[in-house]
């Protein structure tokens, strides 16, 4: 009987895991700053006050950078707040991939940035779903596992 590769990701070690989702949302990160490097600025209106407001279009590489760290040295919780409510009250809408993307992220920055408790497969799921090509995502956890358990 052939092993899932989500079985196969649960086999690995918390360092191995970690391995797989720091690769995993470099790719998110990539598909990331594929969609917002051609814009000037991505702006949306928060409903409750009327206030217009810009994306902070550095901020997943400093949630990336400082769950590196293992430290919120860049404020990124703070400036996680909002954006991540105008996510959830429908205020600022994403492609359904970009919108992953920016999760796995975020959720990456909390797991080890944070040390918050994230589920491990819940960041591997939303960096996956990063790629809008649901046929690739096998293909993508293979190469990220193989590369990471040889």
């Amino acid at each position: 009987m052939e092993t899932s590769l989500t079985d196969k990701f649960f086999t690995l070690n918390p360092q191995q895991r970690r391995s797989v989702h720091f690769a995993l949302c470099e790719y998110a990160l990539e598909k990331w700053d594929l969609y917002t490097k051609p814009q000037n600025k991505i702006e949306y209106i928060e409903t409750v006050t009327g206030s217009r407001q810009e994306i902070d279009q550095q901020l997943p590489l400093d949630a990336f950078e400082s769950a590196i760290q293992g430290l919120d040295s860049l404020n990124v919780d703070q400036r996680y707040q909002e954006p991540i409510a105008a996510l959830q009250d429908n205020d600022l809408v994403f492609p359904e991939n970009i919108r992953f993307a920016y999760y796995a992220i975020y959720n990456l920055f909390k797991k080890y940035g944070k040390k918050e408790t994230v589920d491990d497969w819940q960041i591997v799921n939303q960096a996956l779903s990063a790629e809008d090509n649901s046929e690739a995502w096998e293909l993508l956890l293979s190469k990220v596992i193989q590369r990471v358990i040889s």
